[in-house]
């Protein structure tokens, strides 16, 4: 609602304010002076929405200029600061802007338009504006009235605190001084306990000391105890291993003697001792092959010795505990190891194994190629290679036998199977025609165990191609993989290793398919190929977390072999040499990093 004027009308009290058009400040952002008023719509209009309004609206009632309310409240709604005040509440005695109106007393029965409901009131002769001026001017007579008697008032109220101020002040003079003696006869109370209490304490730590320099010595007495018996225990493991270490030798002895006695029967040429020499000789061979065969089947018994109470335990604890250490017999695989940094390889390799002692064989998917390194006690050094006359190259590489391998080509779909000659260079190349793309591949007992990404399968072929198992679910028919990128088998070939790209993990799994167990970690990420050397411990090379994790056969965490310390920088293959104790690591691209395990 315009209530726009001009300078010259708000001057002074005497202001004079037009009300302009309602219709045309909504609309059209102008001020045109209202000229007539809808009782209907109540809202002032200029002349021309007037005529509009009669014209679409007969039924209202439009009152002109001369009829119209004259008595304009220009007060904006503090709610609505676009909207004036046009009407009262005679319910709720609130004002209201239309939107107030529309909103908060719509169920009110009495609103009223402003300038109509006081049109009729003269403030000179109203009754209410009267009795108002008279209460005021009460009002104005009681408070000069009030003024004496406040004032008589004060003086009295300033001597009460006077009084009272002095009475405290005294008071509280005499609190102190007391307070201040009861304080010193306190203290003075103390100082005569606390004399007496020291003579009991020094009595009283006298004789403590003097208990528990006996219990040290008994507790002393039970950790030695509890020492002993370990070392005991752990020597006598020790011992007969070094019993069967002195079998071994006394063996390699009476060897030798055997030989010898039959050599030099041989060479005198006197053929009754040479008889009686080879008939002793073979009844001691027998001996000594079921000697040798009892060493054979003697493994080292591997163990662990730990403390089986808290670093920092109570007194209490120490006192009252018998055991103070734990042992445990672990499988050899479980026993920890350290890495050596040895060398370093620049190849561009996604998979490899060490053939033998002397020999590192690297499959090159992006060159396409097969490449041999040479490993001497100096250096380790390329100098051959195998090239593959395909559109694609090797993905995993499987050794078969001292002299042959076996190399998955997954988009080629084929297995080529390579014989080398002692001097490395390639005596025969067969291929195997499969019907899927293999990814990884081990092999044994003369089958190859190869995985498979289109369905996603771990797939036991014979070695002519022909698909024995496969094994693609867990016991309640969920899929056990969804990456299995590389495989490995444990050396007494009753388990399956797979590296799970996707889901971070390691199952193993028996032949028939049935899951042993699943390693995950937190600090695994992206395992791609994992070896297994002769005791049974997993490596496996985690790409993303840039790490080879060492595990025991039964896929326990033992530690983080290798990490960035130690060059680790996307890892994606690892390969065992048992002859040599060497641990090769490929990364990604171009370098392999050598490094020399042995037991920590």
């Amino acid at each position: 609602m315009a209530t726009n004027f001009s300078a010259s009308q708000t001057q002074g009290n005497d202001e004079v304010k037009e009300m302009y058009c309602e219709e045309c400040e909504k609309h059209e952002d102008s001020y045109a002076p209202a000229d007539g008023f809808c009782e209907d719509c109540v809202e002032y209009k200029c002349a021309d929405c007037c005529r509009y309004h009669r014209r679409h609206f007969k039924n209202h009632t439009v009152k002109d200029k001369d009829n119209m309310p004259q008595d304009f409240y220009f007060e904006k709604c503090s709610a609505h600061p676009k909207e004036l005040i046009k009407f009262f509440c005679s319910e709720c005695e609130k004002s209201a802007c239309q939107e107030c109106k529309d909103k908060d007393h719509q169920n009110c029965n009495n609103v009223t338009h402003l300038p109509t409901l006081v049109k009729d009131i003269k403030p000179s002769t109203g009754t209410e504006l009267k009795d108002l001026k008279e209460n005021l001017d009460k009002l104005s007579n009681d408070v000069k009235n009030t003024e004496k008697e406040m004032g008589d008032k004060c003086v009295i109220i300033d001597s009460l605190e006077g009084r009272a101020k002095s009475t405290v002040k005294q008071h509280n003079d005499q609190l102190i001084e007391n307070y201040e003696q009861q304080q010193k006869e306190i203290i003075d109370n103390f100082d005569k306990k606390m004399e007496e209490t020291i003579a009991k304490l020094k009595k009283e730590r006298k004789n403590l000391v003097e208990e528990l320099a006996e219990k040290k010595s008994m507790f002393k007495a039970k950790i030695s105890d509890a020492e002993q018996n370990i070392v005991k225990t752990v020597e006598n493991l020790n011992a007969e291993f070094k019993t069967l270490k002195k079998k071994q030798l006394t063996l390699v002895d009476d060897l030798k003697k055997l030989s010898a006695d039959l050599e030099q029967a041989q060479v005198l040429g006197q053929n009754c001792k040479l008889f009686l020499t080879m008939k002793l000789t073979k009844r001691n061979h027998e001996q000594l092959s079921q000697n040798m065969q009892e060493l054979q089947n003697n493994y080292i018994r591997c163990y662990k010795v730990e403390p089986n109470i808290d670093l920092k335990p109570s007194i209490q604890s120490l006192e009252s505990r018998t055991t103070f250490f734990s042992y445990k017999e672990i499988h050899e695989s479980a026993i920890e190891k350290t890495a050596t940094f040895h060398s370093d390889i620049n190849s561009e390799s996604n998979s490899f194994l060490s053939l033998n002692e002397n020999t590192l064989l690297a499959a090159d998917n992006c060159s396409r190629s097969l490449v041999i390194f040479k490993i001497t006690k100096i250096n380790i050094q390329s100098y051959d290679t195998v090239n593959f006359e395909m559109l694609s190259g090797p993905w995993a590489i499987t050794k078969v036998a001292d002299n042959k391998v076996a190399v998955t080509f997954p988009c080629e779909r084929m297995i080529r199977l390579i014989t080398f000659s002692e001097s490395m260079s390639v005596v025969n190349a067969d291929d195997i025609t499969v019907r899927k793309g293999y990814y990884g591949i081990a092999y044994s007992n003369n089958n190859l165990i190869v995985s498979t990404m289109g369905p996603v399968t771990v797939q036991v072929l014979d070695m002519s191609g022909r698909i024995v198992r496969t094994i693609d679910k867990d016991s309640m028919g969920k899929p056990l993989f969804t990456q299995p990128w590389y495989l490995a088998i444990s050396p007494d070939h009753t388990t399956i290793y797979v590296s799970d790209s996707s889901r971070n993990t390691v199952p193993s799994m028996t032949f028939d398919g049935k899951v042993k167990a699943i390693y995950k970690d937190g600090q695994l990420n992206g395992p791609c190929q994992l070896t297994v050397d002769e005791s049974g411990t997993v490596y496996v090379c985690g790409s993303g977390s840039n790490n080879v994790h060492q595990l025991s056969s039964d896929l326990n965490k033992v530690k983080i072999l290798l990490n960035e310390s130690h060059g680790m920088n996307y890892p994606v293959s690892v390969a065992y040499c048992q002859n040599n104790n060497r641990l090769y690591v490929g990364m990604s691209p171009g370098k392999i990093k050598v490094f020399n395990i042995r037991v920590k």
